[in-house]
């Protein structure tokens, strides 16, 4: 009689087919249940993407309590409700942020430019440039706002991201990339000089 040999391989295949299994009775019936409600409080297509992989990851770290609770569904969808809300109040803080930085990178020509004209055209820039960022995924928002408009070094940005500084440049070129198309018909000099540092 052949006993069955336990590999590595043999484990990690019974692992995945776990794991299969737990997602096709726990995560698959309400996973259409989670996108809506977790852009019902975004409202925006790529942060629902990004909150939603947040979620799983969070649902995967407690699945066993997840299992064993007695409505895994509702477990499940108050975590989403959770990322949800955190997803919103880190955009507004990363927001908030963003508005002063652009606002103290826009000060130095606002001291040479004292008439309302000039001030509402600073004013119509920074809005612009926000609005672009805003439109950017999260990961290349925030690489770019770290790098070009706070100046951190690629080391520090990628400690905080938690990826590895090639990451980040990636990031940062696909963002500048974006953001200058988008923003062509402005003054891009910051993106571009940015750029020869690199």
């Amino acid at each position: 009689m052949d006993t069955a040999i336990s590999t590595p391989g043999n484990v990690a295949n019974v692992q995945m087919r776990n794991q299969k299994l737990l997602y096709d009775r726990l995560i698959a019936p309400v996973e259409s249940r989670m996108i809506r409600t977790i852009w019902r409080i975004v409202r925006h297509d790529q942060l629902t993407e990004d909150t939603l992989q947040d979620a799983l990851a969070i649902i995967w770290r407690k699945i066993d309590r997840v299992r064993r609770h007695p409505n895994p569904q509702a477990l499940i969808l108050k975590i989403c409700l959770n990322c949800a809300y955190d997803s919103l109040r880190k955009r507004a803080r990363q927001r908030r942020q963003m508005e002063m930085d652009l606002s103290n990178l826009a000060s130095y020509e606002s001291q040479s430019r004292t008439n309302a004209s000039q001030e509402m055209e600073k004013k119509q820039v920074i809005n612009e440039v926000l609005n672009a960022i805003g439109r950017l995924p999260r990961s290349q928002a925030l690489a770019v706002l770290m790098r070009i408009v706070q100046d951190q070094p690629y080391k520090a940005i990628a400690q905080t991201m938690g990826c590895s500084e090639t990451t980040v440049r990636i990031y940062v070129s696909r963002g500048r990339k974006r953001l200058s198309k988008w923003l062509s018909h402005l003054h891009t000099s910051s993106l571009e000089e940015s750029s020869n540092g690199e």
